[in-house]
């Protein structure tokens, strides 16, 4: 059987997936009570207690997310999640030098979280945060099985992806201090990242293979976006195509590889506004087990739902952004956790300025007994899913990857996995 014409939105699927690497009324000062405690269960009858601790257009939209049966646990509040010991170096030594320059560009940024400090008053504090939130701690390298799967009203429609995922930085890294945080001399990109497809069948044996620069940080007149390669096996060769078409929709559904993790585009083609700082209730470090660990979770009626899961009380930025140029986004709105930088949720607002989009991206901590393959010393927070849900007609995305882990290769390892020609030989 051949296989179907390989477009930039199915492109886009696998891109989004390879590089592992949201309201009340926002308030400056901390929800000093909760009508909720540690160790709680909320079911649906009991939803109320959480009104004020989710985002204003997640609660208008809660049907999509909350659902009869679900049992919540509420985890621990604020839980701090330490850094690796190479990223707390970092920051030590590096932190404060960052600056932004024209074009909400990123300069003299070497390693670790580029703006440690960032007064409220800022006027770039929107931006500084949005740099803060690209820089967030990771493991380096990692690696996932993913699942995604297409929505219609709780309905799961047959258009869906299995594969194996993973992606690396090669630049801007505290195990590499001795060449100024590059894996390679004179490294100009910034991270690689790949997927090979399993299935269905008339996808599988496509690999993939993308890089990201250092030049993304600079001036839009200056800056280079993602390269793509992928092998197609009915034609037994390598395609190049363009990583700019972050916003068409992958494979016709209502993702886009821009949504990934709440957003993966170029800080330059947005402005950023600092909102405020807010309390809010998320699936911070999942407890339950979905795709490849487990094949039956409990993703609710709509399919969008982590009700079943542990949710924590986290502390979180408020920031917005709005395109520079011509977008399908009038703007998005972020929630990011004020410790780590993950994002929580984000709601993406169509060119009327109407409610499109709700991502909500979970996580699990690497370092949790449960863990597939932990490596000691990688503390960070890994992805487990993503869904991104259309609440004008239903329709959404959800991606598993509730095995990632971190890895740490060779060098002799990374330069064979990021070399383009492996992807024919290994099509073969």
């Amino acid at each position: 059987m051949s296989h179907p014409p390989i477009s930039g939105r199915a492109l886009a699927l696998v891109c989004c997936a390879a590089l592992l690497s949201i309201g009340a009324a926002v308030e400056e000062d901390a929800i000093p009570s909760a009508p909720f405690q540690e160790g709680d269960s909320i079911d649906f009858l009991s939803l109320d207690k959480l009104r004020g601790y989710l985002p204003e257009p997640y609660w208008e939209n809660r049907e999509y997310f909350f659902h009869e049966g679900m049992t919540m646990k509420i985890g621990e509040f604020y839980k701090e999640y330490p850094v690796s010991d190479g990223r707390r170096e970092a920051n030590a030594k590096f932190g404060g030098q960052a600056r932004i320059g024209p074009d909400n560009s990123l300069e003299n940024f070497t390693m670790g979280r580029p703006f440690p400090d960032i007064d409220p008053s800022d006027p770039q504090a929107g931006v500084k945060h949005a740099w803060n939130f690209h820089y967030k701690h990771d493991a380096l390298e990692g690696w996932a099985h993913f699942l995604f799967t297409y929505w219609d009203n709780g309905e799961k429609l047959p258009l869906w992806f299995v594969g194996r995922g993973w992606g690396l930085r090669l630049a801007n890294r505290p195990d590499h201090m001795e060449r100024n945080g590059d894996i390679f001399k004179k490294e100009r990109r910034m991270g690689a990242g790949g997927v090979s497809v399993e299935g269905p069948p008339d996808y599988r044996g496509i690999i993939l293979l993308a890089y990201a620069y250092k030049a993304a940080d600079k001036p839009r007149d200056d800056n280079r976006d993602a390269d793509i390669w992928v092998y197609i096996p009915d034609l037994r060769r390598v395609r190049r195509i363009s990583g700019a078409r972050r916003t068409d929709p992958i494979a016709g559904t209502d993702m886009t590889s821009e949504d990934q993790g709440c957003f993966q585009g170029l800080r330059t083609e947005f402005e950023w506004e600092y909102i405020g700082e807010t309390d809010v209730l998320a699936p911070f470090d999942s407890e339950i087990k979905g795709y490849p660990l487990a094949e039956d979770a409990n993703f609710g009626p709509t399919g969008f739902s982590y009700a079943n899961d542990t949710w924590q009380l986290r502390k979180a930025i408020v920031i917005e952004q709005k395109p520079k140029e011509s977008h399908i986004y009038k703007r998005k709105r972020m929630w990011l956790d004020k410790e780590t930088y993950n994002c929580l949720y984000a709601a993406a607002y169509d060119r009327r300025n109407e409610l499109w989009k709700i991502i909500q991206p979970a996580y699990h901590w690497s370092q949790r007994p449960d863990q597939v393959k932990p490596i000691e010393g990688i503390n960070t927070l890994m992805p487990s899913a993503n869904i991104v849900v259309n609440v004008l007609t239903g329709t959404g995305v959800r991606i598993e990857v509730y095995d990632a882990q971190p890895t740490r290769l060779s060098r002799g390892k990374i330069r064979k996995q990021i070399d383009i020609g492996r992807l024919s030989r290994q099509g073969r």
